[in-house]
């Protein structure tokens, strides 16, 4: 018997899984992380998922916000604009109407099913403007720091429109800063010593009961000089005599003058001098010992009796002779900013005096703790020396005097926060 086979041939047929995409096959796009720039609105002003900014971002703990200062690779996509709001009592309905919006609008956008929906403290995006969605602390409209990223050793400064009447509660981890506010503007200063170091401390920011606000901040180290010096066992040198003499100038540096009292950018209180022989921040052997110390200020070597002039208003909460610091001027400039200069041969203020940029102080010597002729010039947020090049290097004293209304020195310059409301 025949029989007969039949043979048909099928398409083999492969099945493969589909790419998952990276970001970096998407051109991505660096994206600088600003003050108020959380895994909420970023997630909305790009239209991804947290996961996957927390995936971009290689960070694994969604309560730890992204770091103002850093840098994020995004897929380049649509912004949406708008404002991101976390409203407290009310509902929906309530929050629509209070920012002119059709509450099913708002609804809609914002996937609820109800204008009648609880909000208590739900994030709200309201589209339109100009201006990317941001989280700011409660009953802040914005929120700008004056570093990006910030240095250890340097004045910091923080600024932001308000729509309460009271004072938020700001520190940076769990240093407070000092804070103050005119009308409906807000300013916070603070400060970290030159030992801070590099890293990523938080922002904390509070107001009255309602939830703490955090994001960290970016700190890069400086690069620092390191110095030998050497003093004679004197009196000057006790270090009993330098703890006394630092602990009653500490009770004139915390006090806080709540106004501002410059009137224009600063300047450096020398014309003249020979060299900057010493910086803020180097690290310090005293007599061969270990680089346990700083230099808590700037340091001009200049010919005895060379002018000492104020860099900027203020007025005069010191002008005597001191032990440590010999011939010594020190200026309340208000908001509790304090300059001094010291190891002057002649001091030509008097307490109690108000200065404007410009006024004669003293002259140069080398009285007190010192080596030679050269002023000692110091500059304190508080009771924390900061760098007073870089103050001046910064215009920090301008980027302050605006949050009070006060119009750049610089026309060109317009980084204060905006009111506007999309």
């Amino acid at each position: 018997m025949l029989r007969w086979f039949v043979f048909v041939t099928l398409p083999l047929i492969f099945y493969t899984a589909a790419p998952r995409y990276t970001f970096a096959e998407k051109n991505p796009l660096p994206i600088p992380v600003r003050p108020g720039d959380t895994w909420t609105a970023l997630s909305i002003r790009y239209q991804l998922s947290v996961s996957e900014l927390m995936a971009a971002a290689g960070a694994i703990n969604p309560q730890r916000q992204p770091s103002i200062g850093s840098t994020l690779l995004l897929p380049l996509t649509n912004e949406k604009h708008g404002r991101l709001l976390r409203p407290l009592g009310g509902g929906l309905l309530e929050t629509a109407m209070q920012n002119g919006r059709s509450p099913w609008t708002v609804a809609l956008q914002n996937d609820l099913a109800s204008p009648y929906t609880p909000l208590f403290y739900t994030p709200i995006f309201l589209a339109g403007g100009s201006t990317p969605p941001r989280e700011f602390p409660f009953d802040l409209e914005s929120l700008a720091v004056s570093q990006i990223p910030a240095k250890p050793g340097q004045a910091l400064a923080l600024r932001a429109y308000t729509g309460s009447e009271g004072v938020p509660h700001i520190s940076l981890d769990r240093e407070m800063w000092i804070v103050t506010r005119k009308e409906d503007r807000l300013l916070a200063l603070g400060a970290t010593g030159a030992f801070f170091g590099a890293g990523q401390p938080e922002l904390n920011i509070q107001s009255g009961e309602h939830p703490l606000w955090t994001q960290p901040w970016v700190f890069e180290d400086n690069e620092w000089k390191f110095e030998k010096v050497s003093f004679a066992k004197t009196a000057a040198t006790d270090q009993e005599v330098i703890r006394l003499e630092r602990e009653r100038l500490r009770t004139i540096w915390s006090q806080v003058t709540p106004d501002l009292l410059w009137s224009t950018p600063f300047q450096q209180p020398l014309q003249d001098y020979v060299a900057l022989t010493s910086p803020y921040g180097a690290r310090r052997s005293v007599n061969d010992g270990p680089y346990a110390t700083y230099h808590e200020g700037t340091d001009f070597s200049a010919f005895r009796g060379s002018p000492v002039y104020a860099p900027g208003g203020g007025n005069v909460v010191l002008a005597e002779s001191l032990t440590v610091r010999g011939g010594a001027v020190i200026l309340d400039h208000g908001l509790g900013i304090h300059t001094g200069f010291y190891h002057l041969s002649e001091i030509d203020v008097s307490l109690g005096q108000k200065v404007e940029a410009g006024d004669l102080l003293g002259k140069v010597g080398s009285t007190g703790r010192s080596t030679g002729n050269h002023l000692h010039w110091d500059l304190l947020i508080g009771s924390t020396w900061v760098d007073a090049e870089a103050w001046m290097g910064q215009n920090s004293a301008d980027w302050i005097r605006y949050a009070w209304g006060v119009p750049y020195s610089d026309a060109n310059r317009s980084d204060f926060p905006s009111k506007e409301s999309p």
